[in-house]
């Protein structure tokens, strides 16, 4: 489940939805609805509804998120990292602003939190074996940064490579549309992408870092720079 925060851009998410947790059915095993009609989203809302107030107590989804590591992909102060501190084992801020970085770890200090279950550092990272002393995340979250990027194929790429098999990347920014187009012009010098991205395209660029199990959702509107603009969050999983 997900909810958006865009005043703030704040993603919070239940990691055991990413993660390939299978719960058994009435029947006692896992299985899959088959047929064009089955309406799913009525379905998960009943099952999740019923199941809310025992779900944080199941043994499996307390281990899910002791075991789970992620990162926040241009992390800035660290917004999105403290919302999500709370249902992973450890979160990883990167940034390429030591300023940025700085920020993070001074409020992650103030807070009491070790370092071992969360910090930021400041690195452009390149895909090597040896960055992030080669730690691979179950996780990946990059929320409203994408449009600075010169190369979001390169980027998206590189972060592949710091994703567990299975592990999922999570990226959300700029719905391109009629309303969105060159809606950030006015700062050309640090946003590569003016006008945002479109599903066809961001779709293409997880393909081509061979990520599957594309899913792209509309979110709520945002304001960026007094301007209304659509968000989506795109998902895609390393195979």
């Amino acid at each position: 489940m997900i909810w958006y925060l865009f005043g703030i851009t704040v993603i919070i998410i239940d990691v055991t939805e990413f993660s390939h947790v299978h719960e058994p059915n009435e029947q006692g095993h896992s299985g899959e609805h088959h047929g064009h009609h089955h309406d799913y989203p009525s379905a998960n809302r009943d099952h999740y509804d019923k199941d809310a107030q025992a779900f944080d107590e199941r043994p499996s989804h307390q281990e899910l998120a002791r075991r789970t590591t992620l990162m926040d992909y241009a992390c800035g102060t660290g917004l999105v990292s403290r919302e999500l501190s709370s249902h992973v084992k450890t979160v990883v801020g990167v940034d390429i602003s030591q300023g940025m970085v700085d920020q993070y770890n001074l409020r992650v200090s103030n807070q009491g939190i070790s370092p071992d279950e969360m910090k930021a550092v400041c690195i452009e990272l390149k895909g090597s074996g040896e960055e992030l002393d080669g730690t691979k995340f179950d996780l990946i979250v990059c929320a409203s940064s994408y449009h600075h990027f010169p190369s979001v194929d390169e980027t998206t790429r590189i972060l592949a490579t710091f994703l567990k098999p299975g592990g999922s990347l999570l990226v959300t920014d700029i719905l391109k549309n009629d309303e969105s187009k060159d809606i950030l012009g006015d700062f050309g010098h640090v946003v590569a992408h003016t006008s945002g991205f479109s599903e066809e395209e961001v779709k293409g660029i997880f393909e081509r870092a061979a990520l599957g199990e594309f899913s792209f959702t509309k979110a709520t509107k945002a304001k960026f720079h007094g301007n209304e603009v659509d968000m989506f969050l795109a998902r895609g999983v390393k195979l």
